[in-house]
């Protein structure tokens, strides 16, 4: 058999797939035209000039249920023996059409029909394109926070009500936190208030924050929180010694 055929699937003006299809292989009509490109210019041309002019004909005029299409081309392009027998039929379709001339080529045209029942829940697909929108929301908003919370917490250190609003800032982080359900990302905030805390003096509060953070960290064994711990606890160590030293 040595029948081939142009496969193009279609609805309205949108092309989803276009495929060459012979006994021996199933081509993208695009990546085999490239690919004969490469190897013989000339023969590529001839190739795709063939299709300049064609018979365009429609396999079913209403259309095809999208999903039968599927399944159809699918099963053309993993199994040897029914492409074989499908290309039988399309010849024997494409054949009883007497007004086509033999000289020019035949582009199949399968237009799909959306089915009437749907497998897919869309009731579930909205439901997760809302979490989804609303994790973005989400992160973008944890983003602007963290930026702000790091400008307020480097001025905490000169200004007392810098470091409040760092402690707000931290804490509606926090919040936020808990709505992406992250467990590190909650204690990294817990971790943020602690050091508010620290920039208004409430060590004795703090310290119990920091501890129980870094216990949390070394159970967890993330690495960088307990790198950020320790940080914290230095800067605790150095402001309480501070305060000493001013009161003496």
């Amino acid at each position: 058999m040595n029948f081939n055929v142009r496969v193009l699937i279609c609805k309205r003006k949108s092309v989803y797939d276009d495929y060459f299809v012979s006994v021996k292989h199933v081509y993208n009509f695009k990546e085999y035209s490239q690919s004969q490109l490469t190897e013989d210019k000339e023969q590529s041309n001839n190739e795709h000039d063939r299709f300049t002019k064609y018979h365009s004909l429609l396999l079913r005029r209403r259309g095809l249920n999208a999903y039968l299409v599927s399944v159809y081309l699918y099963t053309i392009i993993q199994s040897t023996t029914y492409r074989k027998a499908a290309l039988h039929r399309l010849e024997r379709f494409v054949a009883s059409k007497e007004y086509l001339l033999n000289d020019i080529p035949t582009v199949i045209f399968i237009r799909l029909k959306t089915p009437k029942h749907q497998f897919l829940d869309f009731e579930w697909n909205k439901r997760m394109t809302r979490l989804v929108i609303q994790k973005h929301d989400l992160d973008v908003a944890m983003s602007w926070l963290s930026t702000l919370g790091g400008a307020f917490s480097a001025l905490g250190d000169e200004f007392n009500h810098c470091a409040k609003v760092a402690g707000k800032i931290s804490l509606a982080q926090f919040k936020l936190s808990l709505q992406l359900g992250d467990p590190q990302l909650v204690a990294r905030c817990n971790l943020y208030a602690a050091l508010s805390l620290i920039q208004q003096g409430y060590y004795k509060r703090s310290k119990q924050m920091i501890q129980k953070i870094y216990k949390f960290a070394l159970e967890s064994k993330d690495v960088r929180l307990q790198k950020m711990c320790q940080g914290v606890w230095a800067k605790l160590k150095y402001c309480y010694l501070q305060r000493k030293k001013s009161v003496k």
